[in-house]
Protein backbone atom coordinates (compact mmCIF):
# COMPACT_ATOMS: atom_id res chain seq x y z
CA UNK A 1 0.00 0.00 0.00
CA UNK A 2 1.29 3.28 -0.89
CA UNK A 3 2.65 5.27 2.02
CA UNK A 4 1.37 9.45 0.92
CA UNK A 5 3.90 11.80 1.05
CA UNK A 6 3.51 14.82 3.87
CA UNK A 7 5.20 18.23 3.83
CA UNK A 8 4.64 19.89 7.20
CA UNK A 9 5.97 23.76 7.08
CA UNK A 10 6.46 26.20 10.14
CA UNK A 11 8.20 28.92 9.55
CA UNK A 12 10.54 28.43 13.09
CA UNK A 13 10.14 25.72 15.42
CA UNK A 14 11.73 27.11 18.59
CA UNK A 15 10.48 26.09 21.90
CA UNK A 16 8.64 28.40 23.99
CA UNK A 17 5.50 29.33 21.89
CA UNK A 18 1.91 27.70 21.35
CA UNK A 19 1.75 27.01 17.56
CA UNK A 20 5.06 25.21 17.54
CA UNK A 21 3.12 22.67 20.15
CA UNK A 22 0.65 22.01 17.84
CA UNK A 23 3.08 21.70 14.49
CA UNK A 24 4.86 18.87 16.52
CA UNK A 25 2.13 17.07 17.49
CA UNK A 26 0.74 17.52 14.16
CA UNK A 27 3.36 15.58 13.27
CA UNK A 28 3.36 13.59 15.63
CA UNK A 29 0.12 12.30 14.67
CA UNK A 30 0.94 11.62 11.35
CA UNK A 31 4.45 9.81 10.83
CA UNK A 32 3.74 6.16 11.90
CA UNK A 33 1.04 5.92 8.88
CA UNK A 34 2.65 8.79 6.31
CA UNK A 35 6.21 9.85 4.80
CA UNK A 36 6.65 13.03 6.67
CA UNK A 37 8.92 15.90 6.09
CA UNK A 38 9.55 19.35 8.03
CA UNK A 39 10.27 22.31 5.96
CA UNK A 40 11.44 25.12 8.18
CA UNK A 41 14.10 27.97 8.12
CA UNK A 42 16.21 26.57 11.29
CA UNK A 43 18.10 23.24 12.17
CA UNK A 44 16.06 21.26 14.48
CA UNK A 45 16.65 20.01 17.78
CA UNK A 46 14.15 17.00 18.12
CA UNK A 47 15.85 16.62 22.29
CA UNK A 48 15.16 19.76 22.70
CA UNK A 49 11.57 20.07 21.08
CA UNK A 50 10.74 16.57 23.22
CA UNK A 51 11.61 17.87 25.94
CA UNK A 52 9.72 21.08 26.21
CA UNK A 53 6.49 19.73 24.28
CA UNK A 54 6.67 15.68 25.45
CA UNK A 55 7.01 14.23 21.96
CA UNK A 56 8.86 11.35 20.61
CA UNK A 57 10.54 12.85 17.65
CA UNK A 58 12.90 10.92 15.98
CA UNK A 59 15.56 11.50 13.23
CA UNK A 60 15.07 8.47 11.83
CA UNK A 61 10.96 9.08 11.62
CA UNK A 62 10.88 12.54 9.32
CA UNK A 63 12.95 14.06 7.17
CA UNK A 64 14.05 17.70 7.23
CA UNK A 65 14.16 20.25 4.52
CA UNK A 66 15.48 23.55 5.70
CA UNK A 67 15.03 26.31 3.63
CA UNK A 68 17.88 28.44 3.69
CA UNK A 69 17.12 32.07 4.61
CA UNK A 70 20.14 35.27 5.21
CA UNK A 71 21.25 36.06 8.66
CA UNK A 72 19.74 39.24 7.71
CA UNK A 73 16.24 38.49 7.87
CA UNK A 74 15.50 35.59 10.21
CA UNK A 75 14.45 38.36 13.02
CA UNK A 76 13.37 41.04 11.17
CA UNK A 77 10.93 41.82 8.04
CA UNK A 78 8.50 39.54 8.96
CA UNK A 79 6.72 39.48 5.55
CA UNK A 80 9.67 39.53 3.55
CA UNK A 81 10.76 36.37 4.98
CA UNK A 82 7.11 34.64 4.79
CA UNK A 83 7.02 35.39 1.26
CA UNK A 84 10.59 33.66 0.61
CA UNK A 85 9.32 30.49 2.69
CA UNK A 86 5.72 30.54 0.75
CA UNK A 87 7.68 30.57 -2.71
CA UNK A 88 9.97 27.46 -1.69
CA UNK A 89 7.07 25.51 -0.57
CA UNK A 90 5.02 26.48 -3.77
CA UNK A 91 7.97 24.99 -5.55
CA UNK A 92 8.59 21.83 -3.12
CA UNK A 93 4.47 21.22 -2.98
CA UNK A 94 4.59 18.77 -6.46
CA UNK A 95 7.45 16.84 -4.62
CA UNK A 96 4.46 15.90 -2.00
CA UNK A 97 0.73 14.35 -2.11
CA UNK A 98 -0.18 16.77 1.06
CA UNK A 99 1.26 20.42 2.27
CA UNK A 100 0.36 21.41 5.47
CA UNK A 101 1.07 24.72 7.24
CA UNK A 102 1.56 24.59 10.77
CA UNK A 103 1.34 28.31 10.66
CA UNK A 104 -1.32 30.19 9.15
CA UNK A 105 -2.69 30.28 5.65
CA UNK A 106 -0.54 29.52 2.57
CA UNK A 107 -0.87 29.43 -1.28
CA UNK A 108 0.64 26.30 -2.11
CA UNK A 109 -0.36 26.30 -5.93
CA UNK A 110 -2.59 23.38 -5.13
CA UNK A 111 -5.09 22.13 -2.52
CA UNK A 112 -3.68 21.71 1.28
CA UNK A 113 -4.12 22.26 5.02
CA UNK A 114 -3.75 25.21 6.75
CA UNK A 115 -4.07 25.69 10.25
CA UNK A 116 -4.99 29.59 11.43
CA UNK A 117 -3.03 30.06 14.80
CA UNK A 118 -2.89 34.28 14.42
CA UNK A 119 -3.70 36.69 11.93
CA UNK A 120 0.23 38.09 11.61
CA UNK A 121 -0.84 36.63 7.57
CA UNK A 122 -3.10 39.32 7.09
CA UNK A 123 -1.80 43.23 7.52
CA UNK A 124 -5.20 44.84 8.89
CA UNK A 125 -6.52 42.50 11.22
CA UNK A 126 -3.34 42.48 12.63
CA UNK A 127 -3.48 46.16 12.90
CA UNK A 128 -6.80 45.78 14.52
CA UNK A 129 -6.38 43.01 16.53
CA UNK A 130 -2.89 43.56 18.31
CA UNK A 131 -3.67 46.36 20.02
CA UNK A 132 -0.34 46.23 22.17
CA UNK A 133 1.86 47.17 19.76
CA UNK A 134 3.27 50.16 20.97
CA UNK A 135 6.91 52.05 19.75
CA UNK A 136 9.23 51.24 16.54
CA UNK A 137 7.14 48.06 16.15
CA UNK A 138 3.56 50.06 16.24
CA UNK A 139 5.21 52.45 13.49
CA UNK A 140 6.22 49.26 11.76
CA UNK A 141 2.61 48.16 11.04
CA UNK A 142 0.96 51.12 10.69
CA UNK A 143 -0.55 52.32 7.12
CA UNK A 144 1.55 53.63 4.76
CA UNK A 145 2.54 54.06 0.81
CA UNK A 146 5.77 52.36 1.53
CA UNK A 147 4.37 49.26 3.63
CA UNK A 148 1.82 48.80 1.01
CA UNK A 149 5.30 49.00 -1.63
CA UNK A 150 6.56 46.64 0.44
CA UNK A 151 3.48 43.83 1.00
CA UNK A 152 2.87 44.15 -2.51
CA UNK A 153 6.65 43.20 -3.21
CA UNK A 154 6.20 40.40 -1.02
CA UNK A 155 3.04 38.93 -2.72
CA UNK A 156 4.68 39.15 -5.98
CA UNK A 157 7.75 37.35 -4.43
CA UNK A 158 5.69 34.81 -2.84
CA UNK A 159 3.43 34.32 -5.97
CA UNK A 160 0.81 34.13 -3.10
CA UNK A 161 -3.37 34.88 -3.80
CA UNK A 162 -6.09 34.83 -0.93
CA UNK A 163 -7.90 32.83 -3.69
CA UNK A 164 -5.18 30.50 -3.65
CA UNK A 165 -5.01 29.91 0.24
CA UNK A 166 -8.93 29.90 0.12
CA UNK A 167 -8.71 26.02 -1.67
CA UNK A 168 -7.23 24.98 1.48
CA UNK A 169 -8.95 22.58 3.88
CA UNK A 170 -8.95 25.07 7.06
CA UNK A 171 -8.49 24.53 10.45
CA UNK A 172 -8.81 27.32 13.44
CA UNK A 173 -7.17 27.21 16.85
CA UNK A 174 -10.60 28.49 18.70
CA UNK A 175 -13.92 29.63 17.77
CA UNK A 176 -13.12 33.08 17.89
CA UNK A 177 -10.69 32.44 15.13
CA UNK A 178 -12.91 30.71 13.35
CA UNK A 179 -15.24 33.59 13.64
CA UNK A 180 -13.12 35.50 12.56
CA UNK A 181 -12.09 33.89 9.07
CA UNK A 182 -15.44 33.31 8.43
CA UNK A 183 -16.41 37.40 8.52
CA UNK A 184 -13.17 38.44 7.33
CA UNK A 185 -12.67 35.89 3.94
CA UNK A 186 -16.39 33.84 4.28
CA UNK A 187 -14.13 30.60 5.10
CA UNK A 188 -15.67 27.99 7.60
CA UNK A 189 -12.39 26.03 9.28
CA UNK A 190 -13.25 23.44 11.78
CA UNK A 191 -12.38 24.40 15.19
CA UNK A 192 -9.25 22.19 16.64
CA UNK A 193 -7.90 23.78 19.94
CA UNK A 194 -4.28 22.99 20.79
CA UNK A 195 -3.55 19.70 22.14
CA UNK A 196 -1.70 20.57 25.98
CA UNK A 197 0.49 17.74 26.41
CA UNK A 198 2.62 16.41 29.62
CA UNK A 199 1.75 14.58 33.11
CA UNK A 200 0.63 17.55 35.37
CA UNK A 201 1.66 16.58 38.80
CA UNK A 202 -0.80 16.56 41.43
CA UNK A 203 -0.88 18.72 44.41
CA UNK A 204 -3.35 19.02 47.12
CA UNK A 205 -4.74 22.74 47.25
CA UNK A 206 -3.80 23.41 50.47
CA UNK A 207 -0.30 23.01 49.50
CA UNK A 208 -0.01 25.22 46.54
CA UNK A 209 1.43 28.54 47.00
CA UNK A 210 -1.04 31.46 47.45
CA UNK A 211 0.52 33.27 44.27
CA UNK A 212 -0.05 33.98 40.27
CA UNK A 213 1.80 33.03 37.19
CA UNK A 214 1.39 34.65 34.57
CA UNK A 215 3.25 32.77 31.05
CA UNK A 216 3.58 34.50 27.75
CA UNK A 217 6.15 35.44 25.50
CA UNK A 218 7.40 38.44 26.63
CA UNK A 219 6.59 41.18 24.40
CA UNK A 220 4.41 43.98 24.29
CA UNK A 221 1.16 42.92 22.71
CA UNK A 222 1.11 40.31 25.68
CA UNK A 223 0.35 42.90 28.11
CA UNK A 224 2.26 41.94 30.96
CA UNK A 225 2.49 44.94 32.74
CA UNK A 226 -1.52 44.81 33.02
CA UNK A 227 -1.68 41.46 34.97
CA UNK A 228 1.55 43.00 37.29
CA UNK A 229 -1.08 46.30 38.17
CA UNK A 230 -3.51 44.03 38.64
CA UNK A 231 -1.77 42.06 41.23
CA UNK A 232 -0.34 45.15 42.45
CA UNK A 233 -3.95 46.66 43.32
CA UNK A 234 -4.83 43.10 45.53
CA UNK A 235 -1.89 43.78 47.58
CA UNK A 236 -2.99 47.53 47.63
CA UNK A 237 -6.62 45.83 49.41
CA UNK A 238 -4.40 43.44 51.95
CA UNK A 239 -4.14 40.10 49.58
CA UNK A 240 -0.77 38.20 50.67
CA UNK A 241 0.34 37.62 46.65
CA UNK A 242 3.15 37.26 44.27
CA UNK A 243 3.42 36.91 40.75
CA UNK A 244 6.35 34.62 38.41
CA UNK A 245 6.60 35.79 35.17
CA UNK A 246 7.28 32.92 32.50
CA UNK A 247 7.90 33.31 28.98
CA UNK A 248 10.17 33.92 26.11
CA UNK A 249 12.50 37.06 25.91
CA UNK A 250 11.39 38.00 22.66
CA UNK A 251 11.72 41.79 22.67
CA UNK A 252 14.62 43.13 24.51
CA UNK A 253 13.11 46.45 25.70
CA UNK A 254 9.97 45.39 26.72
CA UNK A 255 12.13 42.63 29.15
CA UNK A 256 14.03 45.18 30.15
CA UNK A 257 11.10 47.24 31.21
CA UNK A 258 9.26 44.20 33.05
CA UNK A 259 13.16 43.72 34.56
CA UNK A 260 12.27 47.32 35.88
CA UNK A 261 8.68 46.64 37.42
CA UNK A 262 10.26 43.37 39.37
CA UNK A 263 13.46 45.57 40.62
CA UNK A 264 10.36 47.96 42.23
CA UNK A 265 8.65 45.14 43.05
CA UNK A 266 11.30 42.89 44.30
CA UNK A 267 9.44 41.63 47.48
CA UNK A 268 6.67 39.91 45.37
CA UNK A 269 7.06 40.29 41.96
CA UNK A 270 9.55 37.64 40.26
CA UNK A 271 11.04 37.48 36.20
CA UNK A 272 11.76 33.07 35.63
CA UNK A 273 12.20 33.97 32.20
CA UNK A 274 11.87 30.67 29.58
CA UNK A 275 10.77 27.39 32.24
CA UNK A 276 10.76 24.20 29.54
CA UNK A 277 9.22 20.62 30.17
CA UNK A 278 8.59 19.22 33.77
CA UNK A 279 10.01 21.99 35.00
CA UNK A 280 7.63 24.10 33.97
CA UNK A 281 4.37 22.04 34.94
CA UNK A 282 6.12 21.31 38.54
CA UNK A 283 6.56 25.14 38.59
CA UNK A 284 2.87 26.49 37.48
CA UNK A 285 1.12 23.01 39.64
CA UNK A 286 2.80 24.67 42.65
CA UNK A 287 0.74 28.14 42.47
CA UNK A 288 -2.90 28.42 42.71
CA UNK A 289 -3.60 31.20 40.03
CA UNK A 290 -3.12 32.58 36.58
CA UNK A 291 -3.30 35.66 34.87
CA UNK A 292 -3.22 36.89 31.40
CA UNK A 293 -3.17 40.09 29.95
CA UNK A 294 -2.99 39.55 26.33
CA UNK A 295 -6.82 41.12 24.84
CA UNK A 296 -7.63 39.13 21.06
CA UNK A 297 -5.33 36.14 22.02
CA UNK A 298 -6.50 33.66 19.34
CA UNK A 299 -6.17 30.39 21.38
CA UNK A 300 -3.65 31.22 24.42
CA UNK A 301 -1.64 28.00 25.15
CA UNK A 302 0.09 29.54 28.24
CA UNK A 303 -3.70 29.67 29.52
CA UNK A 304 -4.66 26.07 28.88
CA UNK A 305 -1.57 24.76 30.81
CA UNK A 306 -2.58 26.50 33.74
CA UNK A 307 -6.20 25.47 33.50
CA UNK A 308 -4.33 22.20 33.01
CA UNK A 309 -2.11 22.25 36.59
CA UNK A 310 -5.43 22.86 38.79
CA UNK A 311 -5.35 26.84 38.66
CA UNK A 312 -7.91 29.19 38.69
CA UNK A 313 -7.12 31.70 35.71
CA UNK A 314 -8.22 35.12 34.81
CA UNK A 315 -8.40 36.47 31.40
CA UNK A 316 -9.24 39.83 29.41
CA UNK A 317 -12.57 39.78 27.37
CA UNK A 318 -11.62 39.29 24.19
CA UNK A 319 -10.17 36.37 22.27
CA UNK A 320 -10.12 32.44 22.03
CA UNK A 321 -9.19 32.06 25.91
CA UNK A 322 -11.97 32.72 27.06
CA UNK A 323 -13.32 29.64 25.32
CA UNK A 324 -10.36 27.93 27.41
CA UNK A 325 -11.83 29.00 31.04
CA UNK A 326 -15.50 29.32 29.77
CA UNK A 327 -17.24 30.83 33.29
CA UNK A 328 -17.74 35.03 33.56
CA UNK A 329 -16.21 35.43 36.81
CA UNK A 330 -12.64 34.08 34.79
CA UNK A 331 -13.29 36.92 32.55
CA UNK A 332 -12.63 40.52 32.92
CA UNK A 333 -13.30 43.73 30.92
CA UNK A 334 -10.62 46.37 32.48
CA UNK A 335 -8.03 46.32 35.29
CA UNK A 336 -10.81 47.30 37.86
CA UNK A 337 -13.19 44.40 36.85
CA UNK A 338 -10.06 41.75 36.75
CA UNK A 339 -9.32 43.33 40.68
CA UNK A 340 -12.76 42.90 41.79
CA UNK A 341 -13.82 39.27 40.31
CA UNK A 342 -10.50 38.10 41.57
CA UNK A 343 -11.03 39.73 45.39
CA UNK A 344 -14.39 38.16 45.43
CA UNK A 345 -12.88 34.40 44.61
CA UNK A 346 -10.26 34.82 46.93
CA UNK A 347 -12.76 35.85 49.80
CA UNK A 348 -14.87 32.76 48.92
CA UNK A 349 -13.38 29.35 48.95
CA UNK A 350 -16.36 27.89 48.21
CA UNK A 351 -16.45 29.90 45.16
CA UNK A 352 -12.80 28.71 44.31
CA UNK A 353 -14.25 25.08 44.83
CA UNK A 354 -17.02 25.50 42.20
CA UNK A 355 -14.25 27.30 39.81
CA UNK A 356 -12.04 24.53 40.06
CA UNK A 357 -14.41 21.94 39.12
CA UNK A 358 -15.35 23.80 36.26
CA UNK A 359 -12.11 24.52 35.14
CA UNK A 360 -11.37 20.44 35.45
CA UNK A 361 -13.77 19.89 33.02
CA UNK A 362 -12.25 22.45 30.53
CA UNK A 363 -9.46 20.74 30.95
CA UNK A 364 -10.80 18.19 28.83
CA UNK A 365 -11.13 20.25 25.73
CA UNK A 366 -7.18 20.10 24.96
CA UNK A 367 -6.55 16.45 25.10
CA UNK A 368 -3.51 15.72 22.97
CA UNK A 369 -5.22 12.17 22.13
CA UNK A 370 -8.20 13.95 20.85
CA UNK A 371 -6.04 15.99 18.74
CA UNK A 372 -3.96 13.76 17.30
CA UNK A 373 -7.28 11.71 16.04
CA UNK A 374 -8.47 15.04 14.78
CA UNK A 375 -5.63 15.67 12.59
CA UNK A 376 -5.64 11.85 11.24
CA UNK A 377 -9.20 11.95 10.38
CA UNK A 378 -8.67 15.36 8.42
CA UNK A 379 -5.42 13.92 6.80
CA UNK A 380 -7.57 10.59 6.13
CA UNK A 381 -9.99 12.33 4.73
CA UNK A 382 -8.03 14.53 2.42
CA UNK A 383 -6.67 11.42 1.00
CA UNK A 384 -9.91 9.72 0.25
CA UNK A 385 -11.18 12.93 -1.78
CA UNK A 386 -7.99 12.85 -3.09
CA UNK A 387 -8.71 9.50 -4.77
CA UNK A 388 -12.15 10.34 -6.09
CA UNK A 389 -10.98 12.96 -7.69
Amino acid sequence: MKRFKIAVFHPKLVVGGGSEVCAVWIIEALKDDYEVSIITSDCLDFGLLNNAYFSNLKVSEVSLIKVSIPNWLKNRFNALRGALLTSFCRKKASEFDLMISTYNAMDFGRRGIQYIVDFSFEDKLRRELDKGLKGSRRLLYMRSPLRWIYLKACERIARSSRKGWSRNITIANSKWTAGIMERSFGARPEVVYHPVPGEYPIVNWEEKENGFICMARMVPEKGIEKAIEILRRLRERGFDLHLHLLGRADDKHYVDYLNSLCKKHSSWLFMEGLVLGKDKLKFITQHKFGISGRPNEPFGIAVAEMVKAGSIVWVPDGGGQREIVGHKDLIYSSIEDAVRKIEKALKDDAMQTSLRGHLNMQSELFSVDKFKLIIQDLVSQFFKDYEIK
